[in-house]
């Protein structure tokens, strides 16, 4: 028999094993052995035998290497075995022999009995400690490396202003990187998760169907475009594969936006300034002739009412209108002619020295011109008649006709009675200051005033190109224009600057004047 189990064992020691069949031949070949066990045991005495003990050493054996069930089985076999012995005991015909050595051997055979199985339960238990080291080494080494792989797509989802979260069937989030954390709504109390389009307008879901439960109960990608502090984010949604039955886990993914949307309206901005620029030289071109004509007949109404006398404070009215038409059928004129060679804007001429005082009293007879008793009533204020401003006049009297225009128009709807013009000295800066009394900046427009196409006025009465224009002259000429509310109503326009190189006579400066009927 020991022959047998020799052989046996020697054949499983010299077997190639197989993938994934080292611990299931290391079971068998303990079972093998328990039955060998059973058999010697049975031929040196049965339960008599000291080594009867040796029962131990497999059954713990066989529970390291095979777990549970491997050890569920050992038991049985154990308990068959030994129940063997125990029939044979009782049963004088299965008995084969008997354990009764004589003086000191059986001594002697005690303690070999009880050192063997000693040394060999402590070598079990000291493989099933090396085993939950190795065990221990593997685990720290696979948290290790899940720490890694997690810090990385961390880190490359932060560089990427990426959020990814995972969230379960039953919409308890799972798992969650920190942009995501502050974009998605903030979670109940019980954990669960709140889909963006209960919060927030879903651009992409007109039907307003959460795009997570879309992914989840229709196994199909879902998406969401939602705005968070005047930038747009998309979210993602798939499903995961799950091995387990029932509806997948969803993977969030939150993908900054804003970037492609402000190059989509920047191009879009391009496209309909580029078609504008080529109606508007369409126009020029069919103004240039009635301009001349206009600036022609004004010199000749000049002229003949110089001829005409009479009143002389009416002749001078006149003549004073004559010349303003005459002037700015000039200016309308190198305009036109600027947008026919191509140029979006005339090309300036700078002055060092332009005084305010005379560009603003322009500006209010173009503004003001026709107004009665009772209308809006335009108050120059001070530092206008004293500061000097390196500017092109035309294109800074192009810029106040606009800011004052829309100054009118804020009064207008608002009722208010006041328009102010007032400029002082910043260092090597200068800040011409107008203001209303209208009803102020509307929130929705507040932060793209100086965006072209950008009004609130209804359509036929703005372009939205107004403000644009200004704010693109005087950043051509090295400056800045602004606009905010005014305590407590109203509006203010900042123009600033560069400071002329020449200080006018100092006066007054102040100057209160109601508008020409």
């Amino acid at each position: 028999m020991v022959v047998a189990g020799s052989v046996y064992n020697l054949i499983l020691l010299r077997r190639a094993p197989g993938p994934g069949s080292g611990k299931r031949a290391a079971v068998s070949q303990a079972l093998v052995d328990l039955g060998l066990l059973t058999v010697v045991l049975w031929a040196a005495g049965g339960l008599a035998s000291p080594f009867i003990a040796f029962y131990v050493f497999h059954l713990a054996l066989i529970a390291v290497l095979g777990g549970p069930g491997a050890t569920f089985v050992a038991t049985a076999a154990a308990f068959v075995g030994a129940g063997f012995l125990a029939l044979a005991e009782w049963v004088p015909a299965l008995k084969i022999g008997t354990w009764d050595p004589p003086p000191p051997w059986d001594t002697i055979g005690n303690v070999v009995a009880f050192i063997t199985t000693a040394g060999a339960i402590a070598y079990v238990v000291l493989h099933a400690v090396r085993e939950l080291r190795d065990r221990e080494r593997a685990l720290a080494t696979a948290r290790d490396q899940a720490e890694l792989e997690y810090q990385v797509i961390s880190n490359t989802l932060d560089e990427l202003e990426a959020g990814l979260e995972v969230v379960s069937a039953d919409g308890h989030i799972e798992w969650r990187n920190r942009l995501a954390d502050e974009l998605a709504p903030a979670p109940t109390p019980e954990g669960t998760w709140e889909c963006p389009v209960a919060a927030r307008a879903c651009e992409t879901e007109p039907s307003g169907q959460c795009p997570v439960w879309r992914a989840r109960d229709h196994q199909a990608e879902g998406r969401c475009r939602f705005s968070v502090d005047d930038r747009w984010y998309e979210m993602l949604s798939f499903p995961l594969a799950s091995r387990a039955e029932g509806r997948p886990s969803i993977m969030n993914l939150y993908v900054d936006r804003t970037k492609i949307l402000l190059a989509e309206r920047r191009l879009l901005h391009a496209e309909r300034l580029a078609s504008l620029g080529r109606v508007a030289q369409g126009v020029a071109h069919e103004l240039n002739t009635p301009l001349a004509t206009i600036r022609t007949l004004a010199a000749d109404m000049r002229e003949a009412i110089r001829s005409l006398g009479g009143d002389q404070a009416l002749q001078s009215d006149l003549a004073e209108s004559a010349a303003l038409i005459r002037d700015e059928t000039g200016r309308l004129g190198r305009i036109t002619h600027s947008l026919l060679t191509g140029g979006s804007l005339p090309r300036l001429r700078l002055d060092s020295s332009a005084p305010l005082l005379p560009i603003v009293e322009r500006a209010r007879a173009l503004v003001f011109a026709g107004a009665r008793e009772g209308g809006p009533e335009l108050r120059i204020g001070e530092g206008v008649g004293d500061l000097v401003v390196a500017a092109d006049s035309d294109r800074l009297l192009q810029v106040l006709v606009n800011l004052l225009q829309n100054a009118v128009d804020a009064n207008r709807e608002a009722g208010g009675r006041s328009v102010w013009v007032s400029a002082k000295r910043h260092g090597p800066a200068v800040e011409i200051l107008v203001e209303d009394e209208g009803a102020g900046l509307h929130t929705d427009i507040e932060g793209r005033l100086f965006e072209p196409f950008a009004t609130t006025k209804p359509p036929g009465e703005g372009t939205g190109l107004g403000l644009y224009a200004s704010y693109m002259l005087v950043q051509t000429m090295g400056g800045d224009l602004t606009i905010e509310n005014r305590d407590p109503r109203g509006a203010c326009a900042r123009v600033r600057l560069p400071a002329g190189v020449q200080a006018l006579a100092k006066g007054s400066g102040v100057h209160n004047r109601a508008p020409r009927s």
